[in-house]
């Protein structure tokens, strides 16, 4: 059998075509046929079945390539509409079929035309109305018919609409078959469409074991996970003891060493505890998706971040370097739930990333467009074949073989849905594939559930700037524990912009910075907004910055909650001491 044959024209042949529901609405196989046959000075009779399957020329001339218009003047173009033709009383007149088929084809005999073709379709049109042994008497007096006038004879069967011992009887009549795809499809004898047969159903059971142990697996995390919610919740307890004792203990020590010390263990601690909140949010994630307003860069920064950072370890066994560039211009907020979204983002850029054999890069971009937010993903990966496009998102399927389980994207589309988010693709095969997500507009009650949620009295909005992401956002997390809010900037040549853009109380800047260190954002600042508190957060020791007039209070790393409300308080009450007293600060 040879491989990526072509359904190609020659007299007296009997040719059916097995498509589905899914099907195009002009048979893929047939492109190039009636293409070369209209282009020789052949004919076609084209029969479609009801009123409303009525081809358009223009439509069908774009999608054969060929000016159908100027192929029907020139009389090369018959349609008939079966419905009008040979139904009546909701029966179908099998005489009527073959008398119009062989006057049709003798006008065309007579008037020169040698290459003849005959296309029409088998579906629910005539499974309704007429029996299987029936329409199979049919099919032999037409396969008589085009033995007789040597013509071609091609049937599409949409497989749906019959009766599997029907269709059975059906293609035993037939030359050729083609089983339709996207691409055109094969075609086959009838000893080599049963050979592909027994092939096709052996894949189908495996993909059916396969199916089943996913199943399996599923189940054992379940199970796992419900074992995973008991061991986070006593682990937490022997870490809550850790982080409340090694704070005592760094609040009193005078060791520098010892501190330094009780640091780590500190850290360490923390560390631990976000990761027992990692586990309990991906478990709970699954049964109660609690909400609140989130920042759009924040989700993506802690994205980036996880991978920047390995706690999801990439494994791309020395195939290349791919460069990740962010472009972060959102300036907007979303109600959702932050586990969930960070899941869906990390997804999408893990796969970006497993896209890309060699060298290239992966772009992440936010921004608002109208009342809507969006986030980019786009790399120069091998991209995704056109004819696999809308089934990305469905259960089970992958295009890693048995490097993926086909539930990825799956899951990223349902908590998107959940959210109210939509998501795109566009892919060209060699040069890579664009996901984008699409939120819509945060609600005004939107927000006012998400304050009923976190019970916040908030009295200060307050701008934390670190060029590590990750230490900006563990500040600020700390500030919204003292009923303030907190927003991040990773550039300290972008303070002054931000501050024109939103009334912020005070500024929490780290010292050590690329570009702009800490002391010289605060004398831009200063210089702009005399009176706008400053405090810097350093590891360094306090002399270096002695004589700095610009700065209202130094907070040295690692800082507690309790560090932090006592630095925010002096800050405050050194610039203006009766503002201070407006701060709920204990």
């Amino acid at each position: 059998m040879e491989e990526n044959r072509e359904l190609e024209y020659a007299g007296k042949l009997f040719c059916g075509i097995i498509s589905s529901n899914f099907g195009k609405k002009y048979v893929t196989p047939l492109k190039k046929l009636v293409n070369d046959i209209l282009q020789d000075d052949g004919a076609l009779i084209y029969v479609y079945n009801e009123k409303k399957d009525k081809p358009d020329l223009k439509s069908m001339g774009k999608y054969f390539k060929i000016d159908m218009e100027e192929k029907y003047q020139n009389g090369q173009l018959t349609f008939v509409c079966s419905e009008e033709k040979f139904l009546h009383d909701e029966l179908l007149s099998l005489d009527k079929i073959i008398d119009f088929y062989e006057k049709e084809i003798d006008n065309y005999k007579e008037n020169g035309f040698k290459k003849i073709i005959v296309y029409t379709t088998r579906d629910s049109f005539y499974t309704s109305r007429i029996k299987g042994e029936e329409l199979c008497t049919l099919h032999k007096k037409m396969k008589k018919t085009c033995r007789q006038k040597d013509i071609m004879i091609v049937i599409k069967y949409i497989i749906d609409d019959f009766h599997e011992k029907d269709f059975l009887s059906l293609i035993t009549l037939h030359d050729l078959f083609v089983l339709e795809d996207s691409k055109g499809g094969n075609v086959y004898t009838y000893l080599e469409l049963i050979k592909t047969s027994l092939i096709n159903l052996s894949i189908k059971q495996r993909q059916q074991e396969e199916y089943e142990r996913e199943l399996k697996r599923i189940e054992n995390l379940k199970t796992l996970g419900e074992l995973s919610e008991s061991m986070t919740h006593d682990f937490n307890n022997i870490l809550t003891t850790i982080v409340g004792f090694s704070q005592m203990c760094l609040a009193k020590e005078k060791d520098e060493e010892v501190k330094k010390y009780l640091n780590t263990v500190y850290k360490t601690a923390l560390d631990g505890k976000a990761m027992m909140k990692k586990i309990q949010n991906y478990i709970k994630g699954s049964y109660n998706s609690e909400r609140e307003i989130h920042e759009l860069n924040d989700l993506v920064e802690d994205s980036i971040e996880m991978i920047n950072h390995g706690v999801i370890k990439i494994d791309r066994k020395n195939t290349g370097d791919v460069k990740l560039i962010k472009e972060l211009n959102s300036r907007k907020c979303i109600y959702c739930n932050e586990f969930e979204i960070r899941q869906a983002i990390l997804n999408i850029l893990l796969n970006a990333v497993d896209s890309i054999a060699g060298d290239g890069t992966v772009k992440i971009k936010t921004y608002d467009k109208g009342e809507n937010s969006f986030i980019e993903v786009e790399d120069t990966g091998i991209g995704i074949e056109e004819d696999m496009l809308e089934k990305i998102f469905d259960p089970f399927f992958t295009t890693k073989g048995e490097n993926g389980t086909g539930l990825g994207l799956n899951i990223v589309k349902k908590l998107l849905n959940e959210h109210c988010a939509d998501i795109k693709v566009e892919s060209q095969v060699s040069k890579g594939s664009k996901f984008t997500i699409i939120f819509p507009s945060t609600t005004e009650e939107q927000l006012n559930v998400a304050e009923e949620e976190e019970d916040y009295n908030t009295v200060a909005n307050i701008l934390v700037v670190d060029d590590k992401y990750i230490v900006a956002k563990s500040i600020k997390e700390l500030v919204s524990l003292l009923n303030m809010n907190a927003d991040v900037e990773t550039r300290g040549e972008k303070v002054l912009s931000r501050l024109s853009e939103k009334e912020y109380d005070l500024i929490i800047c780290d010292y050590s910075m690329p570009y702009k260190n800490g002391i010289e954002v605060s004398q831009k600042v200063k210089k702009e907004y005399p009176d706008k508190p400053f405090i810097l957060l350093t590891g360094f020791v306090d002399d270096i910055m002695e004589n700095c007039d610009t700065i209202d209070y130094i907070l040295s790393k690692p800082c507690t909650v309790e560090e932090l409300a006592d630095a925010i308080g002096k800050a405050l009450e050194i610039v203006d001491d009766t503002r201070s007293k407006s701060y709920n600060i204990s």
